[in-house]
């Protein structure tokens, strides 16, 4: 392999990660898709000493970028290794991906590489229950104004475009230094290329600028609700004393009562929103059916089971009294979105969620829980150690339950808001694939709620690519999106990506926001990533076709009479 191209991935690896957080420098991310580019187009035949050394580069990259993984949990470190050593193929995927759609099936060159990059992005978006986090789009959302795409195509069609751009520039210059008579047809993928990004990139400034001027005209406007965001800076361990609990549940409560004192009127608030397991403490909030049959779990010992119920049910009233006290007697209470794990016993089976709790004080029997539904591989379930509920108990983890379908709240004004727990928002396709369902049963939310638990990460850069994958979040949907996070990052973002306020990492605060309706609908609410997996699918054929060519057997022409003699 030339030393050039040694260099060359290397180049591309530091761009790549100072594209990303902690550095995130958003001229670096065009950076790596222009060396990207390079690799693919100036590149000769593949070898195996090449795909080695994309893999080994790219190794590095991911195991810098996701260290914060590590400290969450000693077993962890080997999840945190595990997922940069897979992560890491999708590098070598994509360029033999790209060489082979230019060279065998002769696309040009600048698309093939734009097709190679995105379809690996949406393959690991997907495979093992999917990782989309650093992916090239979050390496822009400190420049708004190249987001826009999002709301038709997804993160994957800022990245597409981003790719297609400097792939064109190193096609362009290498036609320069090897002239040769153009056919009509480059001549037309040229022109209509350079076209494209130019449009791209003018429509994205322009409609930024118009929904500004637009928004002014219909000041004063109505916002959706204020929502008050809570954050604080509780340690979060697997083997957290009671003791350690317990100082972290008042350092929230005492922060929601200052946050509510800040606030002129509190009986303005709409919602009060605490992060993901904060609020259940050592007391999960409770539901049962009241059955005939108890779990099995408790032996058949229906006391002891009953007795279980009361005491939460007695220290779930007694949190809630706490947290109405913050508010004075006098007034309306604000509804509440608290994280708790919920045990839920129905027709005798218990099953624990990690949930978003929904309370309205006014109607009690109104409250309800959204479970949790897009699982996190390591840390809330490990591939088939999960099916041995004893061997999970022994590393401190416990079974946990997957939630089936999303909820939309109702606020008083009519509004909705819909929550998403933890890292739900890092995968693209569970968000829309909730605002399509609540769509559909005429439950649109007008607001996205975050509840997530960070606290495991100590304040690393893990922070960041959650915040970023929110951004992206809020674009695609053109929706508003609020995130109380423990130890950070909080933030209300609003539908063009722009990150209104936030608070500090390993810091005490909150936010009152008071998110603006959007109105907008882009395409990807209509069919999703459907066409990303299209260009997944056109990325996967050269393998598909090699494959099957191996495996179909090849039809023998009979001999003649001629050669029968001659032999």
């Amino acid at each position: 392999m030339e030393r050039w191209r040694t260099w060359g991935y290397v180049a591309w690896g530091l761009c790549y990660w100072a594209g990303q957080p902690p550095l995130h420098w958003p001229i670096a991310g065009w950076a790596s898709a222009l060396i990207f580019a390079v690799l693919v187009i100036h590149g000769p035949g593949w070898t195996k000493r090449e795909g080695w050394w994309a893999w080994m580069v790219a190794s590095a990259v991911w195991l810098a970028l996701l260290h914060g993984i590590r400290l969450a949990f000693w077993p962890l470190t080997f999840g945190w290794i595990a997922l940069s050593l897979y992560l890491a193929i999708y590098l070598p995927i994509s360029i033999l991906m790209a060489r082979s759609l230019a060279r065998r099936f002769r696309m040009p060159m600048p698309l093939a590489c734009a097709v190679g990059w995105t379809a690996c992005e949406v393959l690991r978006a997907y495979v093992a229950t999917g990782f989309a986090g650093c992916m090239l789009v979050h390496s822009q959302t400190p420049w708004p104004g190249v987001l826009p795409i999002a709301s038709h195509f997804g993160g994957y069609g800022v990245g597409f475009m981003m790719v297609l751009s400097m792939a064109w520039l190193v096609a362009f210059e290498r036609s320069t230094r090897k002239p040769a008579e153009p056919t009509f047809w480059d001549r037309l993928w040229r022109d209509s290329t350079a076209v494209a990004v130019l449009l791209w990139l003018m429509f994205s400034m322009l409609g930024l600028w118009r929904r500004d001027a637009y928004l002014q005209e219909l000041q004063p406007i109505k916002p959706i609700g204020r929502f008050l965001l809570i954050q604080g800076n509780m340690p979060t361990i697997f083997d957290a004393s009671q003791e350690l609990l317990q100082r972290g549940w008042i350092e929230y409560e005492q922060t929601t009562r200052r946050a509510v004192a800040s606030v002129s009127d509190p009986s303005s608030i709409d919602v009060v929103i605490w992060p993901e397991s904060i609020f259940g403490g050592l007391a999960p909030y409770m539901q049962w059916d009241r059955g005939a049959k108890i779990p099995e779990e408790f032996d058949d010992n229906r006391d002891r089971f009953e007795w279980m119920h009361r005491n939460l049910v007695g220290a779930h009233e007694e949190k809630m009294e706490l947290l109405r006290s913050a508010f004075g007697r006098a007034g309306k209470l604000p509804h509440f979105v608290l994280g708790t794990d919920v045990l839920s016993v129905a027709e005798g089976r218990l099953d624990r969620y990690n949930a978003a709790l929904w309370i309205d004080d006014d109607n009690p029997a109104d409250t309800d829980f959204y479970a949790k539904h897009h699982l996190v591989m390591f840390g809330e379930y490990i591939p088939v150690l999960s099916w041995f509920p004893s061997i999970m108990k022994l590393i401190g983890l416990g079974k946990l339950s997957q939630g089936e379908s999303p909820k939309a709240w109702r606020l008083d004004n009519g509004r909705r808001i819909a929550p998403s727990i933890c890292f739900e928002n890092m995968v693209p396709h569970v968000i829309q694939a909730h605002i399509r369902e609540l769509s559909a049963a005429g439950e649109e939310p007008d607001v996205l709620v975050n509840l997530s638990n960070d606290g495991w990460f100590r304040g690393s850069s893990a922070l960041d690519h959650h915040l970023n994958s929110a951004i992206v979040a809020a674009v695609e949907n053109r929706t508003p999106m609020l995130i109380s996070a423990n130890t950070g990052i909080s933030a209300w973002i609003d539908g063009n990506g722009r990150v209104v306020q936030r608070l500090d990492r390993l810091t005490s605060g909150w936010i009152l926001a008071e998110p603006l309706p959007d109105g907008r609908n882009g395409w990807w609410s209509w069919w999703g990533d459907f066409p990303a997996r299209c260009i997944a699918v056109l990325g996967c054929m050269p393998w598909a076709l090699a494959l099957l060519a191996k495996i179909t057997p090849r039809k023998t022409r009979p001999r003649s009479d001629q050669e029968i003699l001659r032999s």
